[in-house]
């Protein structure tokens, strides 16, 4: 009960002014990613190969993203090229204060180089949604880390909110109905 709302060990700043980083991300979510960045004054720069355009947004090389970046937040698809591509030299190109998020894919980063750059303050911190292995095993450094101020790992549900569970919901009952009419929608093929 006496730690309770204990604040001590956890930083607070303002998101205004602030650099986020969007690692692959000119698709839907880090578009609105971006956005919602802007709406707290932050400036947004990207590194994708797309050449989609992100209004408001500065598009640098993948280097130049890591170091200017107090926030660097993964939104591209795992891939022979993605996969591991995040590890220790990204990490060290990092700001000390700087923190990591990755909500895309646990295998585009390297779990212990990440542990490594957290233990050793390399980075201020980190926010994972996905985990190479999910859910972490107990003696996980990525389990053990999370007990601590510096990482943040939730169990693959960031997006799973009421209102998103029910969009889902109703996407596949309409996906359904539609097909069963003779209309099928959202075709991939």
């Amino acid at each position: 009960r006496a730690a309770w709302g204990s604040l001590s060990g956890l930083r607070h700043f303002e998101l205004a002014g602030k650099y986020i980083g969007l690692i692959g991300g000119r698709g839907a979510i880090g578009s609105r990613v971006a956005d919602m960045a802007r709406a707290f004054g932050m400036r947004v720069l990207v590194s994708s190969r797309s050449d989609r355009p992100i209004a408001g947004a500065e598009v640098v090389s993948i280097d130049e993203l890591l170091a200017r970046s107090d926030f660097v937040s993964v939104h591209c698809p795992l891939n022979d090229e993605t996969r591991g591509s995040i590890g220790r030299d990204a990490f060290a190109l990092m700001k000390q204060s700087a923190y990591f998020i990755n909500t895309a894919r646990g295998a585009i980063v390297n779990e212990g180089d990440l542990c490594d750059a957290l233990a050793h303050g390399e980075i201020a911190g980190a926010g994972i949604d996905v985990q190479v292995k999910e859910p972490p095993e107990e003696d996980s450094p990525l389990y053990k880390l999370a007990q601590t101020h510096s990482l943040l790992l939730t169990p693959h549900i960031g997006w799973q909110r009421i209102e998103s569970r029910q969009r889902l919901i109703d996407s596949v009952a309409e996906n359904i109905r539609s097909f069963l009419a003779g209309n099928p929608i959202n075709l991939c093929n």
